[in-house]
């Protein structure tokens, strides 16, 4: 009578023993990954590999729920939004915590300055606009994320007969950073050797009071789309770049930004001015609508 007794107490040890050994599990937007989990602070998650003793953060913000090893979940609603390109630019997300950026994937640096029209320009619009052109430049980054890290704002200056007047003007400073990082590879491969048309570019200059789109589209004597090739693509740093003759740039590489729907969006940055190159692939609804016009060209 003993042994089932004791098997019992052996059964109950083993499943102890598992439960305790078994691993949280972080969800990701890219996936599922397994850990043990240390902290969940107010900004930051800290965790560690099992087996291992480094201890890495990641923003609360990117993580979509917790299973932890005791079979508890805890789930997170982020308030990181999906930007397509300029036209999302107010779906970027600003903070002035530098912990909410913790893990994701760093675009580059930021400026944005804004000055009232005149010295009855009201300083809460002023401030507004400097801080939408720090969106929309994100936003033509590839960024859906943007980081204070220094905002200074003068008021309105009523000027006598020595001294000029000087209307408001806000000065911000940031980071842009992604919480989708971009999949190289599965673009690359879709990437090489395809044609394109240019559609539209847009353009931001720091001095400028807001982006400026241009209809890029051309056409050829029988007025069929001009049709370009993406010649090259390299990848570099983690970015990948690309080379083409159909577009006139200040560079000879573009970085590719994104690519939804079959619509390819490359950037360059030169000086105090960002561009954007849309450009409609043979996947997208606009270069299926024109294929029957290039068809009778063949």
């Amino acid at each position: 009578m003993k042994y089932p007794i004791i098997l019992a107490c052996l059964i109950f040890f083993a499943s102890s023993v598992n439960a305790q050994t078994k691993n949280d599990v972080l969800f990701f937007a890219e996936g599922p990954k397994e850990v043990q989990v240390k902290e969940v602070g107010t900004n930051l998650i800290k965790y560690t590999f099992p087996e291992e003793s480094t201890i890495y953060s990641v923003s609360k913000h990117k993580v979509n729920k917790i299973v932890f090893a005791s079979g508890r979940e805890e789930s997170f609603e982020s308030p990181f939004l999906k930007v397509k390109g300029l036209e999302d630019a107010d779906k970027v997300y600003i903070t002035y915590v530098p912990q909410e950026t913790e893990g994701l994937e760093v675009k580059g640096e930021l400026f944005s300055k804004a000055t009232g029209v005149t010295v009855f320009s009201s300083m809460h619009n002023v401030k507004n606009r400097s801080l939408d052109k720090m969106k929309a430049e994100a936003a033509m980054l590839g960024a859906n994320v943007v980081l204070i890290s220094d905002a200074q704002s003068r008021g309105n200056y009523y000027g006598n007969e020595y001294t000029p007047s000087q209307s408001t003007q806000t000065v911000l400073f940031g980071q842009a950073f992604s919480s989708e990082p971009m999949n190289v590879k599965e673009i690359q491969s879709k990437l090489d050797g395809t044609n394109y048309v240019l559609y539209q570019t847009f353009t931001l200059n720091r001095n400028d009071f807001s982006p400026k789109m241009n209809m890029s589209l051309k056409y050829d004597k029988d007025r069929v789309p001009v049709i370009s090739q993406i010649e090259s693509l390299v990848e570099r740093n983690g970015k990948l770049y690309a080379s083409t003759s159909g577009i006139r740039s200040k560079t000879n590489e573009l970085e590719v930004i994104s690519l939804r729907d079959g619509i390819l969006t490359l950037m360059e940055r030169h000086k105090n001015t960002v561009y954007n190159y849309i450009l409609q692939t043979e996947e997208s609804e606009f270069m299926r609508s024109v294929k029957p016009m290039l068809s009778n060209t063949q």
